[in-house]
Protein backbone atom coordinates (compact mmCIF):
# COMPACT_ATOMS: atom_id res chain seq x y z
CA UNK A 1 0.00 0.00 0.00
CA UNK A 2 1.31 3.35 -1.31
CA UNK A 3 1.27 5.97 1.69
CA UNK A 4 -1.35 7.98 -0.52
CA UNK A 5 -3.64 4.66 0.03
CA UNK A 6 -2.66 4.44 3.76
CA UNK A 7 -3.93 8.17 3.83
CA UNK A 8 -7.26 7.23 2.44
CA UNK A 9 -7.47 4.16 3.99
CA UNK A 10 -7.32 6.30 7.46
CA UNK A 11 -9.74 8.66 6.25
CA UNK A 12 -12.23 5.69 5.09
CA UNK A 13 -11.56 3.98 8.53
CA UNK A 14 -11.99 7.32 10.56
CA UNK A 15 -15.06 8.70 8.88
CA UNK A 16 -17.18 5.59 7.60
CA UNK A 17 -16.90 6.50 4.25
CA UNK A 18 -16.37 4.68 0.83
CA UNK A 19 -15.55 7.72 -0.98
CA UNK A 20 -16.52 5.71 -4.28
CA UNK A 21 -19.91 6.82 -3.58
CA UNK A 22 -19.71 10.52 -4.35
CA UNK A 23 -20.77 11.31 -7.56
CA UNK A 24 -20.34 14.86 -7.21
CA UNK A 25 -23.75 16.04 -7.42
CA UNK A 26 -22.48 19.60 -5.44
CA UNK A 27 -25.07 19.72 -2.83
CA UNK A 28 -22.55 19.91 -0.14
CA UNK A 29 -20.93 22.78 -1.16
CA UNK A 30 -24.45 24.31 -2.75
CA UNK A 31 -25.43 24.65 1.24
CA UNK A 32 -21.79 25.44 2.56
CA UNK A 33 -21.93 28.98 4.24
CA UNK A 34 -18.16 29.48 4.08
CA UNK A 35 -17.75 27.70 0.79
CA UNK A 36 -17.35 30.99 -1.18
CA UNK A 37 -14.45 31.61 1.19
CA UNK A 38 -12.67 28.34 0.48
CA UNK A 39 -10.07 27.19 -2.19
CA UNK A 40 -11.46 23.69 -2.39
CA UNK A 41 -15.09 23.81 -1.24
CA UNK A 42 -16.45 20.22 0.25
CA UNK A 43 -17.42 19.11 -3.62
CA UNK A 44 -13.93 19.08 -4.29
CA UNK A 45 -12.21 17.99 -1.09
CA UNK A 46 -14.26 14.93 -1.83
CA UNK A 47 -13.01 14.45 -5.44
CA UNK A 48 -9.72 15.22 -4.34
CA UNK A 49 -10.17 12.44 -1.53
CA UNK A 50 -11.63 10.00 -4.07
CA UNK A 51 -9.10 10.26 -6.15
CA UNK A 52 -6.46 10.11 -3.98
CA UNK A 53 -4.67 13.29 -3.89
CA UNK A 54 -4.81 13.57 -0.42
CA UNK A 55 -1.94 15.85 0.11
CA UNK A 56 -3.54 18.78 -1.99
CA UNK A 57 -6.69 18.52 0.41
CA UNK A 58 -4.30 18.19 3.54
CA UNK A 59 -2.94 21.77 2.38
CA UNK A 60 -6.28 23.33 1.72
CA UNK A 61 -7.50 26.78 2.90
CA UNK A 62 -10.96 25.32 3.19
CA UNK A 63 -10.12 23.08 6.34
CA UNK A 64 -9.81 26.74 8.12
CA UNK A 65 -12.58 27.87 7.21
CA UNK A 66 -15.06 25.36 7.76
CA UNK A 67 -17.40 25.81 10.45
CA UNK A 68 -18.46 22.67 11.37
CA UNK A 69 -22.43 23.00 10.72
CA UNK A 70 -22.57 19.76 9.07
CA UNK A 71 -24.89 21.23 6.46
CA UNK A 72 -23.17 19.14 3.97
CA UNK A 73 -23.47 15.72 6.11
CA UNK A 74 -27.29 16.36 6.33
CA UNK A 75 -27.66 16.56 2.58
CA UNK A 76 -25.55 14.64 1.46
CA UNK A 77 -27.93 12.21 -0.95
CA UNK A 78 -25.31 9.18 -0.67
CA UNK A 79 -25.24 10.09 3.36
CA UNK A 80 -21.58 10.37 3.08
CA UNK A 81 -20.26 12.33 6.19
CA UNK A 82 -18.37 15.46 4.40
CA UNK A 83 -18.03 16.99 7.59
CA UNK A 84 -16.02 14.16 9.58
CA UNK A 85 -13.87 14.15 6.03
CA UNK A 86 -12.97 17.94 6.60
CA UNK A 87 -12.29 17.04 10.81
CA UNK A 88 -10.69 14.27 9.96
CA UNK A 89 -8.23 16.30 7.53
CA UNK A 90 -7.85 19.05 9.44
CA UNK A 91 -6.24 16.55 12.39
CA UNK A 92 -3.92 14.49 10.15
CA UNK A 93 -2.92 18.31 8.29
CA UNK A 94 -1.76 19.20 11.91
CA UNK A 95 -0.36 16.23 12.49
CA UNK A 96 1.91 15.82 9.50
CA UNK A 97 2.57 19.75 9.64
CA UNK A 98 1.20 18.97 6.29
CA UNK A 99 -1.13 22.74 6.29
CA UNK A 100 -1.80 25.78 4.74
CA UNK A 101 0.62 28.77 5.08
CA UNK A 102 -2.44 30.95 4.69
CA UNK A 103 -3.57 33.47 7.43
CA UNK A 104 -7.07 31.81 8.50
CA UNK A 105 -4.71 28.49 8.86
CA UNK A 106 -2.44 30.85 11.17
CA UNK A 107 -5.71 32.57 13.02
CA UNK A 108 -7.91 29.28 13.51
CA UNK A 109 -5.21 27.25 14.59
CA UNK A 110 -4.10 30.16 17.42
CA UNK A 111 -7.09 30.22 18.58
CA UNK A 112 -7.57 25.89 18.75
CA UNK A 113 -4.37 25.89 20.81
CA UNK A 114 -5.03 28.73 23.10
CA UNK A 115 -8.44 26.67 24.04
CA UNK A 116 -7.68 23.23 24.29
CA UNK A 117 -4.05 24.61 26.33
CA UNK A 118 -6.77 26.58 28.46
CA UNK A 119 -8.93 23.37 28.95
CA UNK A 120 -5.88 21.39 29.42
CA UNK A 121 -4.86 23.25 32.39
CA UNK A 122 -8.07 24.49 34.27
CA UNK A 123 -10.49 21.54 33.01
CA UNK A 124 -12.93 24.60 32.08
CA UNK A 125 -12.35 27.45 29.63
CA UNK A 126 -11.40 30.65 31.45
CA UNK A 127 -12.44 32.98 28.61
CA UNK A 128 -10.39 35.85 29.61
CA UNK A 129 -7.00 33.76 29.60
CA UNK A 130 -8.37 32.53 26.11
CA UNK A 131 -8.44 35.76 24.85
CA UNK A 132 -5.05 36.79 26.30
CA UNK A 133 -3.90 33.75 24.83
CA UNK A 134 -5.36 33.88 21.44
CA UNK A 135 -4.38 37.96 21.23
CA UNK A 136 -0.35 36.82 21.90
CA UNK A 137 -0.06 34.32 19.73
CA UNK A 138 -1.82 36.42 16.54
CA UNK A 139 -0.85 39.70 17.86
CA UNK A 140 -4.76 41.48 17.45
CA UNK A 141 -4.54 43.67 20.72
CA UNK A 142 -7.32 45.64 19.87
CA UNK A 143 -9.57 43.21 18.76
CA UNK A 144 -13.07 43.55 20.54
CA UNK A 145 -11.25 45.82 22.97
CA UNK A 146 -13.93 47.59 23.65
CA UNK A 147 -16.74 45.22 23.75
CA UNK A 148 -14.18 42.93 26.38
CA UNK A 149 -13.83 45.95 28.61
CA UNK A 150 -18.08 46.06 28.66
CA UNK A 151 -18.23 42.61 29.64
CA UNK A 152 -15.91 43.16 32.50
CA UNK A 153 -17.91 45.86 33.88
CA UNK A 154 -21.22 44.14 33.87
CA UNK A 155 -19.13 41.23 35.56
CA UNK A 156 -19.25 38.34 32.73
CA UNK A 157 -15.36 38.30 32.40
CA UNK A 158 -13.88 37.95 36.21
CA UNK A 159 -10.21 38.76 35.63
CA UNK A 160 -9.79 37.22 39.46
CA UNK A 161 -10.61 33.94 38.27
CA UNK A 162 -7.85 33.37 35.55
CA UNK A 163 -5.39 34.70 38.22
CA UNK A 164 -6.96 32.66 41.47
CA UNK A 165 -7.87 29.28 39.43
CA UNK A 166 -11.35 29.67 41.54
CA UNK A 167 -13.96 27.56 38.99
CA UNK A 168 -11.36 25.35 37.68
CA UNK A 169 -12.04 21.17 37.87
CA UNK A 170 -11.18 19.86 41.06
CA UNK A 171 -10.09 16.84 39.72
CA UNK A 172 -7.48 18.09 37.14
CA UNK A 173 -5.56 14.51 37.20
CA UNK A 174 -8.47 13.14 35.03
CA UNK A 175 -8.56 16.09 32.65
CA UNK A 176 -4.39 15.50 32.12
CA UNK A 177 -4.92 11.90 31.55
CA UNK A 178 -8.05 12.71 28.99
CA UNK A 179 -5.21 14.73 27.37
CA UNK A 180 -2.59 12.24 27.33
CA UNK A 181 -5.05 9.78 26.28
CA UNK A 182 -6.13 11.86 23.47
CA UNK A 183 -2.65 11.60 22.12
CA UNK A 184 -2.90 7.88 21.60
CA UNK A 185 -4.09 6.06 18.30
CA UNK A 186 -7.57 5.28 18.51
CA UNK A 187 -8.50 2.08 17.22
CA UNK A 188 -11.88 2.71 16.84
CA UNK A 189 -13.41 2.01 13.13
CA UNK A 190 -16.20 4.56 11.99
CA UNK A 191 -19.54 2.31 11.04
CA UNK A 192 -19.32 2.18 7.07
CA UNK A 193 -21.86 4.70 5.51
CA UNK A 194 -23.53 3.67 2.50
CA UNK A 195 -26.79 5.52 0.33
CA UNK A 196 -30.26 5.63 2.58
CA UNK A 197 -32.66 7.49 2.20
CA UNK A 198 -32.99 10.04 5.14
CA UNK A 199 -36.09 10.41 6.47
CA UNK A 200 -36.53 12.22 10.18
CA UNK A 201 -38.14 10.31 12.91
CA UNK A 202 -38.06 12.56 16.24
CA UNK A 203 -37.16 11.04 19.27
CA UNK A 204 -39.87 9.70 21.92
CA UNK A 205 -40.79 12.75 23.73
CA UNK A 206 -39.80 12.92 27.62
CA UNK A 207 -41.97 14.19 30.50
CA UNK A 208 -40.97 16.39 32.94
CA UNK A 209 -43.12 17.39 35.91
CA UNK A 210 -43.13 20.35 37.88
CA UNK A 211 -41.55 19.54 41.20
CA UNK A 212 -38.76 17.01 39.61
CA UNK A 213 -35.24 17.96 39.98
CA UNK A 214 -32.93 17.26 37.09
CA UNK A 215 -29.15 17.60 36.21
CA UNK A 216 -27.48 20.83 34.78
CA UNK A 217 -25.00 21.03 32.80
CA UNK A 218 -24.10 24.95 32.53
CA UNK A 219 -20.93 24.87 30.43
CA UNK A 220 -18.71 27.28 30.71
CA UNK A 221 -19.52 30.62 28.35
CA UNK A 222 -22.83 30.44 30.66
CA UNK A 223 -20.34 30.81 34.03
CA UNK A 224 -18.92 33.96 31.71
CA UNK A 225 -19.97 35.76 28.96
CA UNK A 226 -23.42 34.48 28.35
CA UNK A 227 -23.94 35.09 31.96
CA UNK A 228 -27.57 36.02 31.22
CA UNK A 229 -28.16 32.97 29.68
CA UNK A 230 -27.43 31.11 33.19
CA UNK A 231 -29.58 33.90 34.73
CA UNK A 232 -32.32 33.68 32.84
CA UNK A 233 -32.66 29.48 32.94
CA UNK A 234 -32.24 29.53 36.60
CA UNK A 235 -35.05 32.20 37.18
CA UNK A 236 -37.38 30.62 34.36
CA UNK A 237 -36.72 26.68 35.62
CA UNK A 238 -37.55 28.01 39.48
CA UNK A 239 -41.08 29.94 37.69
CA UNK A 240 -42.12 26.62 36.26
CA UNK A 241 -41.35 24.67 39.58
CA UNK A 242 -37.85 22.64 38.26
CA UNK A 243 -35.11 22.02 40.59
CA UNK A 244 -31.60 22.18 38.44
CA UNK A 245 -28.97 20.19 40.48
CA UNK A 246 -25.90 20.79 39.15
CA UNK A 247 -22.87 18.10 37.56
CA UNK A 248 -20.26 18.42 40.65
CA UNK A 249 -17.05 18.66 39.08
CA UNK A 250 -18.07 19.30 35.56
CA UNK A 251 -15.45 19.84 32.91
CA UNK A 252 -15.66 21.78 29.63
CA UNK A 253 -17.08 19.64 26.60
CA UNK A 254 -14.11 20.59 24.36
CA UNK A 255 -17.43 22.34 21.99
CA UNK A 256 -15.30 23.30 18.67
CA UNK A 257 -12.16 22.96 19.30
CA UNK A 258 -11.42 19.48 20.34
CA UNK A 259 -13.87 18.01 17.20
CA UNK A 260 -12.24 20.47 14.99
CA UNK A 261 -8.33 18.96 16.05
CA UNK A 262 -8.74 15.47 17.92
CA UNK A 263 -11.22 13.21 17.68
CA UNK A 264 -10.55 11.12 20.73
CA UNK A 265 -10.36 14.25 22.92
CA UNK A 266 -13.51 14.88 21.53
CA UNK A 267 -15.33 12.18 22.83
CA UNK A 268 -13.34 12.02 26.31
CA UNK A 269 -13.96 15.34 27.58
CA UNK A 270 -17.67 14.71 27.39
CA UNK A 271 -17.64 11.25 28.08
CA UNK A 272 -16.16 12.32 31.68
CA UNK A 273 -19.66 14.39 32.01
CA UNK A 274 -21.78 11.91 31.72
CA UNK A 275 -19.86 9.57 33.65
CA UNK A 276 -20.26 12.07 36.44
CA UNK A 277 -23.82 12.02 35.54
CA UNK A 278 -24.57 8.88 35.94
CA UNK A 279 -22.66 8.42 39.05
CA UNK A 280 -24.39 11.28 40.68
CA UNK A 281 -28.15 9.27 39.87
CA UNK A 282 -29.15 12.36 37.35
CA UNK A 283 -31.97 11.44 34.58
CA UNK A 284 -32.09 14.18 32.63
CA UNK A 285 -29.59 16.86 32.75
CA UNK A 286 -30.71 20.07 30.79
CA UNK A 287 -27.76 21.83 28.52
CA UNK A 288 -28.60 25.08 27.44
CA UNK A 289 -25.92 25.43 25.09
CA UNK A 290 -26.74 23.61 21.74
CA UNK A 291 -22.72 22.47 21.06
CA UNK A 292 -22.57 21.56 24.66
CA UNK A 293 -25.52 18.63 24.16
CA UNK A 294 -24.76 18.45 21.03
CA UNK A 295 -21.14 16.81 22.05
CA UNK A 296 -22.82 15.09 24.77
CA UNK A 297 -25.46 13.54 22.80
CA UNK A 298 -22.84 12.17 20.17
CA UNK A 299 -20.63 11.04 23.09
CA UNK A 300 -23.42 8.94 25.01
CA UNK A 301 -24.35 7.31 21.62
CA UNK A 302 -20.80 6.39 20.89
CA UNK A 303 -20.39 5.08 24.52
CA UNK A 304 -23.67 3.10 24.03
CA UNK A 305 -22.04 1.53 21.29
CA UNK A 306 -18.36 1.37 22.26
CA UNK A 307 -17.54 -1.10 25.63
CA UNK A 308 -13.23 -0.21 24.74
CA UNK A 309 -14.64 3.46 25.10
CA UNK A 310 -16.50 3.16 28.22
CA UNK A 311 -13.49 1.11 29.44
CA UNK A 312 -11.14 3.89 29.01
CA UNK A 313 -13.42 6.44 30.68
CA UNK A 314 -13.72 4.47 33.77
CA UNK A 315 -9.84 4.07 33.60
CA UNK A 316 -9.85 7.62 33.48
CA UNK A 317 -12.45 8.58 36.15
CA UNK A 318 -13.02 5.76 38.08
CA UNK A 319 -16.50 5.24 37.31
CA UNK A 320 -17.90 3.38 33.98
CA UNK A 321 -20.55 5.72 32.05
CA UNK A 322 -24.10 3.75 32.24
CA UNK A 323 -25.59 6.03 30.16
CA UNK A 324 -28.94 6.41 32.07
CA UNK A 325 -28.38 10.61 32.11
CA UNK A 326 -29.70 11.93 28.97
CA UNK A 327 -28.88 15.54 27.89
CA UNK A 328 -31.38 18.18 26.78
CA UNK A 329 -31.80 21.60 25.46
CA UNK A 330 -33.79 24.47 26.89
CA UNK A 331 -36.38 24.08 24.21
CA UNK A 332 -36.66 20.36 24.41
CA UNK A 333 -37.64 21.20 28.83
CA UNK A 334 -40.29 23.25 27.53
CA UNK A 335 -41.55 20.99 25.23
CA UNK A 336 -41.25 17.91 27.84
CA UNK A 337 -43.85 20.14 29.86
CA UNK A 338 -47.45 19.78 29.83
CA UNK A 339 -48.51 22.79 27.49
CA UNK A 340 -51.19 23.76 29.86
CA UNK A 341 -49.07 23.97 33.07
CA UNK A 342 -47.08 26.62 30.57
CA UNK A 343 -49.81 28.91 29.51
CA UNK A 344 -51.10 28.80 33.04
CA UNK A 345 -48.16 30.47 33.90
CA UNK A 346 -48.01 33.36 31.72
CA UNK A 347 -48.97 36.82 33.71
CA UNK A 348 -47.38 39.02 31.11
CA UNK A 349 -47.89 37.36 27.28
CA UNK A 350 -45.28 38.31 24.60
CA UNK A 351 -48.35 40.27 22.61
CA UNK A 352 -46.75 42.92 20.04
CA UNK A 353 -42.98 40.72 19.47
CA UNK A 354 -42.86 39.78 16.32
CA UNK A 355 -39.79 37.26 16.51
CA UNK A 356 -37.44 34.90 14.01
CA UNK A 357 -36.95 31.85 15.95
CA UNK A 358 -33.14 30.98 15.08
CA UNK A 359 -32.25 27.04 15.46
CA UNK A 360 -28.55 27.55 13.94
CA UNK A 361 -26.69 24.58 13.06
CA UNK A 362 -26.22 22.26 16.38
CA UNK A 363 -29.61 21.99 17.96
CA UNK A 364 -30.93 19.92 14.78
CA UNK A 365 -27.80 17.78 13.31
CA UNK A 366 -26.99 15.17 12.95
CA UNK A 367 -30.67 14.58 12.76
CA UNK A 368 -29.86 10.92 13.47
CA UNK A 369 -28.22 11.58 16.68
CA UNK A 370 -30.48 14.90 17.47
CA UNK A 371 -33.46 13.49 16.78
CA UNK A 372 -35.56 16.44 18.13
CA UNK A 373 -36.91 18.66 15.56
CA UNK A 374 -36.77 18.50 11.37
CA UNK A 375 -33.36 19.25 10.06
CA UNK A 376 -34.57 21.72 7.52
CA UNK A 377 -37.70 23.37 9.02
CA UNK A 378 -37.82 22.91 12.56
CA UNK A 379 -40.86 24.69 14.52
CA UNK A 380 -40.68 23.54 18.22
CA UNK A 381 -39.43 27.06 19.30
CA UNK A 382 -42.38 28.70 16.95
CA UNK A 383 -44.68 26.77 19.17
CA UNK A 384 -43.38 27.65 22.65
CA UNK A 385 -43.18 31.07 21.87
CA UNK A 386 -46.88 31.82 20.15
CA UNK A 387 -48.15 29.49 23.00
CA UNK A 388 -46.69 32.80 25.09
CA UNK A 389 -48.33 35.32 22.95
CA UNK A 390 -45.44 36.43 19.80
CA UNK A 391 -45.56 36.09 16.96
CA UNK A 392 -42.89 33.85 14.99
CA UNK A 393 -42.35 34.80 11.15
CA UNK A 394 -41.81 32.36 8.49
CA UNK A 395 -38.27 33.02 7.33
CA UNK A 396 -35.76 31.11 5.36
CA UNK A 397 -32.60 31.49 7.22
CA UNK A 398 -33.28 29.48 10.79
CA UNK A 399 -30.75 26.66 10.35
CA UNK A 400 -28.07 28.63 8.88
CA UNK A 401 -25.05 28.52 10.32
CA UNK A 402 -23.74 32.07 12.09
CA UNK A 403 -19.86 30.98 12.60
CA UNK A 404 -20.28 29.36 15.61
CA UNK A 405 -16.54 28.98 17.21
CA UNK A 406 -14.59 31.15 14.89
CA UNK A 407 -16.09 34.42 15.50
CA UNK A 408 -12.19 35.58 16.90
CA UNK A 409 -10.57 33.68 13.84
CA UNK A 410 -12.62 34.94 11.41
CA UNK A 411 -14.57 37.86 12.02
CA UNK A 412 -14.98 38.97 8.18
CA UNK A 413 -16.95 35.33 7.69
CA UNK A 414 -19.07 35.57 10.74
CA UNK A 415 -20.31 38.90 9.70
CA UNK A 416 -21.17 37.97 6.42
CA UNK A 417 -23.19 34.80 7.91
CA UNK A 418 -24.95 36.88 10.29
CA UNK A 419 -25.72 39.71 7.66
CA UNK A 420 -27.27 37.09 5.50
CA UNK A 421 -29.26 35.97 8.43
CA UNK A 422 -30.35 39.55 9.24
CA UNK A 423 -31.28 41.04 6.30
CA UNK A 424 -33.85 37.62 5.72
CA UNK A 425 -34.87 37.85 9.04
CA UNK A 426 -35.98 41.41 8.79
CA UNK A 427 -37.53 40.83 5.32
CA UNK A 428 -39.65 39.12 6.67
CA UNK A 429 -41.01 40.97 9.16
CA UNK A 430 -39.16 40.24 12.44
CA UNK A 431 -37.91 42.73 14.92
CA UNK A 432 -35.90 40.72 17.04
CA UNK A 433 -34.22 37.27 17.54
CA UNK A 434 -34.62 34.73 19.64
CA UNK A 435 -31.90 31.74 20.52
CA UNK A 436 -30.75 29.09 22.19
CA UNK A 437 -27.33 29.03 22.10
CA UNK A 438 -25.21 31.13 23.58
CA UNK A 439 -22.31 31.24 20.28
CA UNK A 440 -25.41 31.96 18.04
CA UNK A 441 -26.18 34.87 20.52
CA UNK A 442 -22.65 36.04 20.41
CA UNK A 443 -22.15 36.20 17.02
CA UNK A 444 -25.70 37.86 16.38
CA UNK A 445 -25.59 40.05 18.92
CA UNK A 446 -21.83 41.02 19.87
CA UNK A 447 -21.00 41.50 16.11
CA UNK A 448 -23.86 43.37 14.89
CA UNK A 449 -22.61 46.47 14.99
CA UNK A 450 -19.44 45.87 12.99
CA UNK A 451 -21.82 43.88 10.47
CA UNK A 452 -24.06 46.49 10.16
CA UNK A 453 -20.93 49.12 9.87
CA UNK A 454 -19.74 47.37 7.65
CA UNK A 455 -23.01 46.32 5.35
CA UNK A 456 -25.57 49.52 6.17
CA UNK A 457 -28.56 48.11 5.20
CA UNK A 458 -30.24 46.31 8.38
CA UNK A 459 -31.43 47.85 11.38
CA UNK A 460 -30.52 47.04 14.87
CA UNK A 461 -31.77 43.92 16.02
CA UNK A 462 -31.96 42.73 20.42
CA UNK A 463 -31.41 38.96 20.40
CA UNK A 464 -33.15 37.61 23.36
CA UNK A 465 -32.50 33.72 24.65
CA UNK A 466 -35.49 32.10 24.50
CA UNK A 467 -34.97 31.43 28.60
CA UNK A 468 -35.34 35.42 28.68
CA UNK A 469 -38.85 35.49 27.32
CA UNK A 470 -40.41 32.74 28.75
CA UNK A 471 -39.35 33.68 32.27
CA UNK A 472 -40.71 37.44 30.95
CA UNK A 473 -43.92 35.83 30.05
CA UNK A 474 -44.10 34.23 33.46
CA UNK A 475 -43.44 37.73 34.88
CA UNK A 476 -39.89 38.34 35.39
CA UNK A 477 -38.83 41.65 35.29
CA UNK A 478 -36.49 42.23 32.13
CA UNK A 479 -33.73 43.48 34.43
CA UNK A 480 -33.83 40.48 36.96
CA UNK A 481 -32.97 38.19 33.83
CA UNK A 482 -30.07 40.45 32.85
CA UNK A 483 -31.54 41.45 29.67
CA UNK A 484 -29.90 45.00 29.78
CA UNK A 485 -26.57 43.01 29.39
CA UNK A 486 -26.93 42.27 26.14
CA UNK A 487 -24.88 44.73 23.16
CA UNK A 488 -28.28 45.41 21.06
CA UNK A 489 -29.99 46.93 23.25
CA UNK A 490 -33.18 44.80 24.06
CA UNK A 491 -34.73 45.93 27.18
CA UNK A 492 -37.36 48.16 25.26
CA UNK A 493 -39.06 45.92 23.35
CA UNK A 494 -40.19 43.52 25.99
CA UNK A 495 -40.21 46.64 28.87
CA UNK A 496 -43.85 47.71 26.59
CA UNK A 497 -45.73 44.48 27.48
CA UNK A 498 -48.59 44.42 29.24
CA UNK A 499 -49.39 42.48 32.66
CA UNK A 500 -52.54 41.04 31.38
CA UNK A 501 -53.15 37.27 32.30
CA UNK A 502 -53.83 34.99 28.82
CA UNK A 503 -57.09 33.42 29.12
Amino acid sequence: MTGTDALKHQLEQSTGNDYNCCYQCGKCTAGCPAGTFMDNPPTRIMRLVQAGYIEDALKSDALWYCVGCQTCTARCPQNMDIAATMDALRALAIAKNIVSEEKSKKLVMAFHTSFLNNVRKHGRLEELSLVNSYKLRTRTFLQDASSGIQMIKQGKIKPLHAITGKGSVKAKDQIAKIFEASTKESHEVAPKRRPKKKDFTPNAPISIKPGMTIGYYPGCSLSGTAQEYDISVKKMCSLLGIKLQEIEDWNCCGATSAHATNHKLAQLLPARNQALADAQGMHYVLAPCAACQNRQVTTRNSLIASPELRQEVRSITGVEPTCKAEFIGVTQLLEAINPEEIKKRVVKPLTGLTLACYYGCLLVRPMEEMGFDDPENPTRMEAIMEALGAKAVEWAFKIECCGAGLTLAQQPLVEELTHSIAKNAQANGAEAFVVACPLCQANLDMRQESMRTRFEDTKPMPVYYISELVAIAFGADPEEVAVGKHFVPALDLVSKLGDTATT
